[in-house]
């Protein structure tokens, strides 16, 4: 797969394309890119999407620009796995957002990318302003000589599965449904830095893991795993100020991995989140809080065992 860093700078052969932000490339955005990619092979040209390396709201409205999914390495990676030919990164400028609709069409698609056919979800919007809408891409397309192909949004169990209402789920701890519409669980980068090392004195090793995302799922005990050693392993993740030790402390994202005892510091790691087990809270003594955590790696054990073959797909 071909990333371009912005717009080609010569016309381009034929191509079916998309184009959105695709933030956190969810079951929706799949459906939508294997119908692009069935196009394309019906074609004979090549699957092309078009996004941008930070959300528009970014340059339009930055106070209303919502924290993204995933990072856009793991989009990347998700377009790779899907099938795309190639993807163009393009920065959403004033010059862009203030295109009229036609002529983005005319200039843009038909000119610099060669498109024959486009395919977008039913709400999708371009031009100055968002005017145009999907009845104007077709009736273009039927001008200008490309097909349109517009995909109808998917729902589960009534709702519509979008990047919005994944945001909400994961700022909630929704962990379970935020994996059933993403079909992949919800995942945190980031490196292993050094801690208090409170936990190894009290027999509980964890790793501190700064994040890369903007978006943190609440405070609380999650059922996660990471890979290491070859292997997928459970974890149990605490996001907390560490309530019972410091009531006022700073937000630590913290790793312990039952049965892993080597040294992780300066690691990057990816830890997928399947389940959230209880909210933060604060106990009366450190005590207390290694009975709880006792509870938590049961039930941690209990849901692997049940997931396992799910998870480890």
């Amino acid at each position: 797969m071909k990333v371009h860093r912005g717009w080609p700078k010569q016309p381009g052969p034929g191509r079916a394309l998309t184009l959105g932000v695709f933030d956190g490339v969810h079951r929706g955005h799949v459906r939508l890119l294997r119908r692009l990619r069935q196009r394309a092979q019906v074609l004979g040209v090549r699957a092309g999407v078009v996004t941008f390396d930070d959300h528009p709201h970014g340059t339009l409205a930055p106070s209303q620009r919502p924290p993204r999914l995933a990072t856009p390495q793991q989009c990347l990676e998700r377009f790779r796995c899907l099938g795309m030919d190639e993807v163009f990164l393009i920065r959403f400028d004033k010059g862009l957002a203030g295109t009229p609709a036609e002529a983005f069409v005319r200039r843009v698609l038909v000119r610099r990318l060669g498109v024959r056919h486009v395919v977008v979800g039913q709400d999708f919007v371009f031009g100055r302003g968002g005017r145009g809408g999907t009845a104007l891409l077709r009736q273009l397309g039927r001008s200008l000589g490309f097909g349109v192909t517009v995909v109808p949004p998917l729902r589960r169990r009534g709702r519509v599965v979008s990047s919005s209402g994944l945001r909400e789920q994961v700022a909630q701890g929704r962990m379970r449904e935020a994996w059933q519409w993403l079909g992949w669980p919800y995942t945190l980068h980031g490196r292993v830095v050094r801690g208090e090392g409170r936990g190894r004195t009290l027999g509980l090793p964890t790793a501190n893991l700064r994040s890369l995302h903007e978006l943190v799922p609440p405070p609380g005990i999650y059922l996660t795993g990471l890979r290491l050693a070859g292997r997928l392993r459970m974890g149990l993740c605490y996001i907390g100020r560490r309530p019972t030790f410091h009531p006022w402390g700073p937000q630590t994202i913290e790793i312990n991995i039952p049965g892993w005892s080597r040294s992780l510091y300066g690691r990057r790691l990816a830890i997928h989140f399947y389940h959230r087990l209880r909210g933060d809270r604060r106990f009366s003594d450190a005590a207390a809080l290694l009975r709880q955590v006792a509870k938590d790696r049961r039930r941690a054990r209990h849901f692997w065992t049940k997931w396992s073959k799910v998870i480890k797909m």
